[in-house]
């Protein structure tokens, strides 16, 4: 008898000590809305972007361009009042024959996950949240960043399918309200750093921007850092471009 009851003990302590203390749902791919695919209200009630919130799906600075091989920092958040839990799926599809466009990076994997799925023979990869990432730091809102890099070169129009969802976390799917969003980024032939459009950024491009700034002619490609303006800190973007 007392042996069954040391280990009940140690069986509870090992579940103490070692549960998860987060409870959200492990999302599994193919729920972001994209073609052939369900949206958050497939499984939860509800009409989607009908709920009291609102969310925002930023790329890098509100742009709906993409640059060969340019990095974009891609924020979105949800906010909705008095819920403590948060979830969301995204994918980069090519709007000619929606497969993959771009390749996905963490740069929080607490909060974030990649998940890998054949869709149809098309290996779709999403971005959505963890276990734990769910869960709000402050109530009513959350928040989520992870990376996109674009293709090296012009793959036409590209979709980013986003499914979001804001639960009451009552354990069920009632009261639920689910978010979606498509955003489209078309091809920009402008590749950042490149004054003198000959495809490369090199040392050129260096002299090229100090002529503009001491004549004060700004040009698309030669504000590096998007703030309006071309001066000393767009250069040092641009040799670390060049340098890197």
């Amino acid at each position: 008898m007392r042996i069954q009851f040391y280990l009940i003990l140690i069986l509870f302590f090992n579940l103490t000590l070692f549960a998860d203390p987060c409870s959200a749902a492990l999302l599994g791919a193919a729920h972001s809305g994209a073609p052939g695919e369900v949206n958050c209200a497939g499984c939860h009630s509800g009409s989607i972007n009908s709920g009291p919130g609102s969310i925002n799906y930023q790329m890098g600075n509100a742009t709906s361009n993409y640059s060969p091989g340019e990095l974009y920092t891609i924020l979105f958040s949800m906010v909705e009042e008095n819920v403590n839990q948060f979830g969301f799926q995204t994918v980069a599809l090519k709007a000619n024959n929606n497969t993959n466009a771009g390749t996905f990076s963490l740069t929080d994997t607490d909060e974030t996950r990649l998940i890998e799925d054949d869709h149809n023979g098309s290996d779709r990869i999403y971005v959505g949240h963890t276990i734990c990432g769910a869960d709000t730091d402050t109530l009513g809102e959350k928040q989520w960043s992870f990376d996109w890099l674009a293709p090296d070169t012009d793959v036409g129009d590209i979709d980013f399918y986003l499914a979001s969802l804001a639960t009451n976390h009552n354990h069920s799917t009632s009261g639920d309200h689910t978010y979606t969003q498509v955003i489209t980024l078309s091809y920009n032939e402008v590749i950042i750093g490149d004054l003198d459009d000959n495809g490369v950024v090199d040392i050129l491009d260096v002299i090229l921007m100090i002529n503009i700034i001491l004549n004060a002619d700004i040009q698309d490609s030669g504000d590096i850092n998007n703030d309006g303006t071309v001066d000393i800190l767009d250069v040092v973007q641009l040799i670390n471009i060049i340098l890197n």
